[in-house]
């Protein structure tokens, strides 16, 4: 009867569990890295590194520059106020918009977004509380 030694590996099984774990690792890595809190206003000065922040918009302070395609606009929440810079446009319904989720860090007072999630009222709203009554 051969002896066999359950320690002993072929160089290619070697080689394909250290890029298993190799991936692994990776994976977690980028998962972690990108994964961002959401946060409140008050909070933005210790946690404004890459986070979700929900604001009420104040449309009567949105400035948009068209030659820069940068939206400008001061939004708060219960814990305070911040000016947020958004230099991908307009989006169609900002207008509308109740609430918005600005993704992006802080710095200097300013709230730069890289990205910009708009929440308008439901169309269907108003037929759900006339429906009620």
């Amino acid at each position: 009867m051969v002896g066999y030694n359950t320690l002993a590996m072929k160089p290619s099984s070697m080689v394909a569990l250290v890029l298993v774990l190799a991936g692994i690792a990776f994976t977690v890595r980028a998962f972690v890295t990108n994964t961002s809190p959401y946060v409140k206003v008050g909070w933005l000065e210790t946690r404004g590194q890459n986070v979700h922040l929900p604001l009420t918009p104040l449309h009567d302070t949105a400035q948009f520059d068209i030659k820069t395609m940068t939206l400008t606009f001061v939004g708060k929440d219960e814990t305070g106020q911040v000016k947020v810079v958004y230099p991908k446009g307009k989006p169609n319904n900002f207008e509308a918009a109740t609430q918005v989720v600005v993704i992006g860090s802080y710095k200097d007072g300013v709230f730069y977004a890289e990205d910009m999630l708009v929440k308008c009222p439901s169309k269907y709203q108003g037929e759900t509380q006339t429906a009620q009554k």
